[in-house]
């Protein structure tokens, strides 16, 4: 229990230093939202009026004293005033939450259906040509970007099958695209993860013991060594999910689906520090509880594995 207490202090320390980092990050960039409220501002009072709503926004304080308020507001939960649309910034970024979720969390599944099949198709596959074949996929997906993939679905599933709508598409196939697209890196790291303990698990001697009894080798795979090669992978989601709530920003900005990722690409682009800081902080909270969820469930899993004082 005190290991664990570790990491949740290690969890608290992540979330500040990605609020932190963010806080910086887009201080640092040229230009602010005071430029971006006064843009179609013109005549000899530009400067006047620039310097009043930089006032009005706290812009003309010391940096170290607007992030002291906007880290003292975030710890009570109060993230400050959206600059355009004059609102909450908590309530902007959790009125698009829910589509973003439904799509990391399809992204999710897919990515773990796609690795699961694809290393069980690599251990029963018995033509050599096939099995190196499908090893070669997973390193493949891996190191394609989620906006790549979202661009070559996009062409296919809207130009030419004309199965989803190019633009804004919300329907079901729609998600379904776009989860795909988010799917295909994660479902490789899966996938090479997973074909790896494979290997080592169908070595055990318990397995021996399954092929002297006669099993087939579909039962050898998928009853016995799949659940024992399968825990170092439940580990792996937590990665794996932060994997999924970034790339959401790139895939609906690609399928311009309506969501965190383009609420988040619109805040960068004005300056909105307040919705950029509870979209930076909420993914670093996300990230965070789902790996202290795995390390809890771990133990579950391989009894094995017990708690330690």
């Amino acid at each position: 229990m005190a290991r664990y207490g570790l990491r949740l202090l290690y969890g608290v320390i992540v979330v500040w230093g990605a609020f932190t980092g963010a806080f910086f990050l887009l201080y640092v960039v040229p230009g602010d939202a005071a430029g971006g409220l006064t843009a179609g501002a013109d005549g000899g009072d530009v400067e006047q009026l620039l310097a009043e709503q930089r006032e009005l926004l706290g812009l003309d304080r010391p940096v170290w004293t607007q992030y002291w308020d906007a880290l003292t507001g975030a710890l009570h939960g109060d993230f400050g005033e959206s600059v355009y649309q004059r609102r909450a910034a908590v309530d902007v970024y959790f009125d698009s939450f829910p589509q973003t979720l439904e799509l990391a969390f399809l992204g999710l599944l897919l990515a773990v259906v796609l690795g699961v099949t694809l290393s069980v198709l690599i251990e029963l596959t018995d033509w050599r040509w096939a099995r190196e074949l499908l090893i070669s996929l997973p390193p493949v997906a891996v190191s394609l970007p989620p906006f790549l993939v979202g661009l070559v679905l996009l062409q296919v599933c809207a130009f030419q099958l004309h199965w989803i709508k190019a633009v804004g598409d919300q329907s079901l196939g729609g998600l379904l695209v776009a989860s795909a697209a988010l799917a295909v890196a994660g479902g490789g790291s899966v996938s090479q993860l997973l074909t790896a303990n494979l290997r080592g698990a169908l070595t055990s001697p318990y397995v021996e013991t399954a092929r002297n009894w006669g099993l087939s080798r579909f039962d050898i795979v998928v009853r016995h060594a799949l659940r024992n090669a399968a825990l170092p992978v439940v580990t792996s989601l937590g990665t794996t999910v932060g994997v999924m709530v970034g790339g959401t920003v790139l895939t609906e900005t690609v399928f311009s689906r309506l969501g965190v990722g383009r609420l988040v690409v619109d805040a960068v682009d004005g300056r909105d520090m307040p919705v950029v800081l509870i979209a930076v902080t909420v993914s670093a909270v996300i990230f965070v509880v789902v790996n202290l969820v795995v390390d809890a469930v771990y133990p579950l899993l391989d009894r094995r594995i017990r708690w330690e004082g």
